[in-house]
């Protein structure tokens, strides 16, 4: 069978990069679906530890590293995406992150006066009288669907990783006001501290009407959908 050629044009925000022209392989999959195309290097990598699983970007691995997973990466790919990884953080990686961890959704919910947490009461020889409620939990299935991978894994702890890097990158005021806000938040879900998880989330509402008025055309990343 003769092998075709296409080309691939790679989009740089950052860097300017030409038409390169790569081979297409045929794959075959296990469930007998075949696709033709390039095999790409991974966007990210899994690193297990102790706290457990932490997702990190495949452009942020020294390159020692990164030929265990990749050992035919271009120079001007790679660079691109380190430059990704590394670059100013924007407004569109904090909207994404509000729209993975369905910010507005909980932010509503947050805002209902029965948002609380109860402790569990017991009458007279010990028997329960009210069970105890905890409103993070209560609420995760009406805000995640089953098949949501933050609902199924019950926490945010892939966002909040994300959300770290990006910290640690240089994001402009703002950005980095709601990034320590999300990651507030983020700390509160796997507390399931409930009151401190809504006074954050009242406090992003308030960042973000703040900006809105400071300038017309201030992003607001809460209201991201």
């Amino acid at each position: 069978m003769k092998t075709p050629f296409h080309t691939l044009i790679v989009p740089l925000s950052t860097l300017a990069l030409s038409v390169t022209l790569l081979r297409a392989e045929t794959f075959q999959l296990t469930d007998g679906s075949i696709i033709e195309g390039t095999l790409a290097a991974p966007a990210e990598v899994v690193i297990k530890t102790a706290a457990g699983d932490q997702r990190v970007p495949f452009a942020l691995l020294p390159p020692a590293t990164q030929k265990l997973y990749w050992s035919e990466s271009e120079p001007s790919l790679s660079a691109a995406r380190t430059a990704q990884a590394t670059g100013p953080v924007t407004d569109d990686q904090l909207e994404a992150l509000a729209n993975e961890v369905n910010l507005e959704a909980w932010t509503q919910v947050a805002a209902i006066g029965s948002f609380r947490d109860k402790p569990e009461k017991r009458g007279p020889g010990g028997l329960v009288v009210t069970k105890a409620f905890n409103a993070l939990d209560e609420n995760w299935v009406s805000v995640y669907s089953p098949k949501d991978p933050i609902g199924a894994a019950g926490n945010w702890n892939e966002a909040i990783a994300r959300a770290r890097l990006l910290q640690a990158r240089t994001p402009q005021f703002m950005q980095k006001r709601w990034l320590e806000l999300f990651l507030k938040a983020g700390e509160a879900v796997a507390q399931r501290d409930s009151a401190e998880f809504a006074a954050t989330l009242r406090e992003m509402k308030r960042n973000a009407s703040t900006a809105q008025t400071a300038g017309a055309n201030a992003r607001n990343f809460f209201t991201a959908k």
